[in-house]
């Protein structure tokens, strides 16, 4: 299954789900985006309205790579509170609440 990262460009932060891929032929990657939920601003707020509203809110692509609302609840739990369900620390940054 996949998990949070992040990523920096052009002074904002990005989250993405991420999973590993191991090696790939003509790349030394071992993990790709699966997902951008966007910018760290509206990251958060993104996923707490997918909860409220998963069933009609929740992204096609997710379900269909198998995510449900456990994983979206460990994701907003991630973001919330800094740390990773196994236990490694998740730095984002909060920003002013953006209306989304």
């Amino acid at each position: 299954m996949g998990y949070l990262s992040q990523v920096r460009a052009g002074g904002k932060q990005y989250i993405y789900l991420t999973e590993y891929c191991g090696n790939q032929a003509f790349s030394t990657k071992t993990e790709k985006h699966i997902f951008s939920f966007g910018s760290s601003d509206v990251a958060l707020v993104k996923m707490k309205r997918w909860d409220r509203k998963f069933d009609k809110e929740f992204p096609n692509q997710l379900k269909e790579a198998g995510y449900s609302q456990v994983d979206l609840k460990e994701w907003i739990k991630t973001l919330e509170t800094g740390i990773t369900k196994n236990g490694r620390k998740f730095t984002y940054e909060k920003k002013k609440r953006a209306v989304y």
